[in-house]
């Protein structure tokens, strides 16, 4: 087996004596000006060592990074120095805060990071974490900080060290970086404005809480409600002098008679209605005629006009010509647009 290579045997055995000559690296407890280190190389060796891994620890005084780069701000000074598992030490060339993006999409800033040049790991300190209000749980070799209900950074156990991988915010991506009330509201569902408010009282959400939520083309498009038409009080004062038409259906469920279809009259002075039951659409021209003679002879009134959708129904030529014959004007709307048809 693997474990039993006398090569590998033969590597961990000069690696562990190195680490005896040498010294490792390790995590960081501050004690006066100096900062002790207590991870040894061959603890290390589980570590890729990447950019964007942070080992999660609970040890560690301050966070630590090798990178120049990775600070928002920095500040150059005399801040004490890392003593290494061999004795040696390295000096903490400055401090200054990282700005962070975790793998669930949370920004946070890393407050008074050490940036120590010749450490080889990136440190994410649990103390200064607790400080800042986050809870740190770890549980069956994962890690999940949160801050109440939230989740803001999950890791998992390697060897026998925590990684959380974490991307930088450099300057240029802070300014593009959206942490403002309205990626909160994207977020959380398109919470309202008083909601945002208590989260941030909360301390459960890190925005400005004097910024106002700009508006939301998706709240407006999902909540808006279709505008009542205005009707104009001007009627039509003659009988007859205009009607309306339309024709509902077809409906599942048959009638009595078979009917699947209804047409209506209304005429716009009086607002009487009449209602035709038919069993194709094919019977409204039929049913028309029947309505003309019988209210002209009610009334003693001549249909003056017809107002109807564009449905062919009404745009056949027989129903055109029926209307040339008796001078009944026929006025058509469109048919997604109902509001001239009531």
């Amino acid at each position: 087996m693997k474990k039993n290579c006398y090569k590998l045997l033969e590597e961990r055995g000069k690696s562990n004596s190195q680490a005896k000559n040498k010294g490792g690296e390790a995590l960081i407890t501050i004690s006066g000006d100096v900062a002790y280190c207590t991870i040894n190389d061959e603890t290390c060796l589980h570590v890729s060592r990447e950019d964007t891994e942070w080992v999660v620890d609970t040890a560690a005084s301050y966070h630590v990074t090798p990178h120049r780069y990775y600070f928002t701000t920095y500040k150059v000074g005399d801040f004490g120095a890392v003593k290494m598992g061999n004795s040696s030490s390295s000096g903490i060339a400055g401090i200054g805060d990282v700005q962070i993006k975790t793998s669930t999409g949370s920004t946070i800033t890393l407050k008074d990071v050490r940036h120590v040049p010749d450490l080889r790991l990136n440190l994410l300190s649990v103390v200064c974490l607790d400080e800042q209000g986050y809870e740190n749980h770890f549980n069956r070799g994962t890690w999940k900080m949160s801050k109440g209900v939230l989740t803001i950074a999950r890791g998992h156990i390697c060897g026998t060290l925590y990684i959380t991988h974490l991307k930088i915010c450099t300057d240029s991506l802070n300014i593009a970086e959206d942490t403002s009330q309205n990626l909160w509201h994207l977020r959380l569902g398109h919470i309202d404005e008083k909601g945002l408010t208590t989260l941030i009282k909360k301390n459960l959400i890190s925005i400005d809480k004097n910024a106002a939520l700009g508006p939301c083309s998706h709240c407006l498009f999902g909540k808006q409600h279709r505008v009542s038409f205005s009707y104009t009080s001007a009627k039509r004062s003659e009988l007859l002098s205009l009607v309306h038409s339309d024709v509902c259906g077809p409906f599942e469920v048959e009638s009595i008679g078979g009917s699947r279809y209804f047409l209506t009259f209304i005429d716009d002075a009086s607002r009487k209605v009449w209602v035709y039951f038919l069993i194709t659409k094919d019977q409204v021209f039929k049913s028309f005629k029947t309505f003309h003679v019988l209210v002209e002879r009610e009334t003693g009134k001549k249909l003056k006009c017809i107002r109807s959708d564009n449905g062919g129904e009404y745009t056949s030529k027989a129903f055109d010509a029926y209307c040339r014959e008796y001078g009944i004007r026929h006025e058509y709307t469109s048919k997604a647009f109902d509001a001239f048809s009531k």
